[in-house]
């Protein structure tokens, strides 16, 4: 790539200047004073801007003088996460942060708590988890992006599970996963679920289920219930931890809306999997089908909006893997998509979706991590289930991706000067950018985006003001 040849042009000529430098001090020359102030911090962002971001930045934060945001002046620096609309600024030296909104700048939360984990509740909106500990006591509280915590608490057996409570039996683990399980809402007034998970039973191979009604009572039978593993709306997913997952309706008494299994689930060549192990990828929203008939337009007008649905992956040893997306209310299979080659599904009863994806909610497409040498990301056009394409060649292989923006992929190079920065268009794989003079360090929900250039970090509006977009799971590795 580009990238990869000025960067290594850049590094032999900053050597050669260099070693200019320390031959002219070497000899009676006598060298240049050290400057007695240091440089100040630029305050105007200089060249091209990042493809989707407005012209001119917002404002700047580092020498800024905000008041109540001495964070930024951390001798050993700050790192930076987008929560939902606002930036999550961190100290490197201590645990201190700071989270403020991306358009104006006002505080919105500050704490002193350890950082454990960034997810996200029951509507898709990001959350991020923190805990504090006194003596033997440990403390965790959710914390939307408004800066409102959502959820506390320190009991051990209790655990948050996008925007619900999980209390599961005493002394768990996932080789021994059943017991009474605790499903609520934290809200006062929220809806509650107890019940038990008991071991599979053994199957009678000598009585067969030979009529409608008993079809429907093994449906049932087979749902033993399970592990919650995810969670969106009023739907609660529970794994089994022998391949079978279902979806129950906590509005409706937790009833039993579908149930699925890796080997009920095949690619387009009718091929299913060996005792495969289903793992949560996230949910996502699909744009409503256009019937294209006038007279219904109206009856549909109410009910008009996003499908919602939730995409798996089903691992088994030595195999490729297979990824399915299912309606999350009735648990039709839209397109299944068999991947290059074998992904490990992971620990047993992950509640984290897979880490690494990168979702385009302009573009519709979900980028999916691969662990198969041949190829370390496949782009997917979640309408369809196509491959749109994928990383192959060694250059490509070194590109992580972060995020997207504006029908734009950001992502990461690995390379022998150091890495940068490319963009990329989503849908294609074009190359649009790989020496911008700023790097992007977070973009949020709606659009802003934090640049860094030489020592500062600018914030950027969007091109184009957002459109309140449904946001749905899992993006970034850093969320899980």
């Amino acid at each position: 790539m580009r990238s990869g040849r000025r960067g290594t042009l850049r590094l032999v000529t900053g050597a050669v200047l260099l070693a200019a430098a320390v031959s002219c001090t070497d000899g009676d020359a006598p060298g240049e004073p050290a400057p007695s102030t240091p440089r100040p911090t630029p305050t105007v962002y200089r060249g091209e801007v990042p493809p989707g971001l407005a012209e001119t930045p917002l404002r700047y934060l580092h020498g800024s003088q905000e008041p109540g945001q001495e964070i930024l002046g951390d001798p050993r620096g700050v790192r930076v996460h987008a929560v939902g609309d606002a930036f999550l600024i961190s100290s490197n030296s201590e645990e201190r942060h700071l989270l403020q909104d991306a358009a104006d700048g006002s505080v919105l939360w500050r704490g002193e708590s350890s950082i454990e984990r960034f997810t996200q509740d029951r509507s898709g909106a990001d959350v991020f988890e923190v805990s504090t500990r006194e003596g033997d006591r440990v403390t965790r509280t959710v914390v939307d992006s408004a800066g409102e915590p959502v959820w506390s608490g320190s009991d051990p057996r209790e655990s948050y599970l996008n925007g619900l409570v999980v209390r599961a039996p005493a002394g768990w683990t996932a080789a021994e996963p059943y017991g009474e399980f605790v499903v609520r809402d934290p809200a006062a007034d929220g809806v509650e679920w107890a019940y038990e998970f008991t071991a599979p039973a053994e199957t009678d191979a000598e009585d067969p289920a030979d009529d409608e009604e008993s079809d429907d009572e093994g449906e049932e039978a087979a749902a033993h219930l399970g592990v919650p593993v995810g969670a969106h709306d009023d739907v609660v997913l529970l794994d089994d931890g022998a391949g079978l997952l279902q979806a129950r309706d906590l509005s409706d008494g937790a009833a039993l809306l579908w149930s699925v299994s890796g080997d009920s689930v095949a690619a387009e060549d009718g091929r299913a999997l060996s005792a495969p192990r289903p793992r949560l990828v996230g949910f996502y929203p699909l744009p409503e089908e256009e019937t294209g008939s006038p007279a219904d337009d109206a009856e549909s007008e109410e009910s008009a909006g996003p499908r919602r649905t939730v995409l798996l992956r089903w691992s088994s040893p030595e195999e490729s893997s297979l990824l399915s997306l299912h309606d999350l209310r009735d648990g039709e299979t839209l397109w299944t998509l068999r991947e290059p080659g074998s992904n490990p599904l992971g620990r047993a009863f992950a509640t984290a979706p897979v880490a690494g994806t990168v979702w385009d909610a302009a573009a519709g497409v979900l980028l999916v991590p691969q662990a198969d040498a041949a190829t370390s990301v496949v782009a997917v056009d979640l309408a369809s289930g196509e491959t749109l394409w994928t990383f192959d060649d060694a250059a490509e292989r070194s590109i992580s991706p972060r995020f997207t923006l504006a029908g734009y992929v950001y992502g990461d190079t690995r390379a022998d000067d150091g890495g940068s920065q490319v963009v990329l268009e989503t849908g294609t794989k074009d190359l649009v950018a790989d020496d911008l003079p700023g790097y992007v360090e977070a973009v949020t929900d709606d659009g802003h985006a934090l640049v860094v250039q030489d020592r500062q970090r600018f914030v950027f509006a969007p091109e184009t003001p957002p459109t309140d977009p449904a946001t749905p799971s899992p993006s970034p590795t850093e969320r899980g």
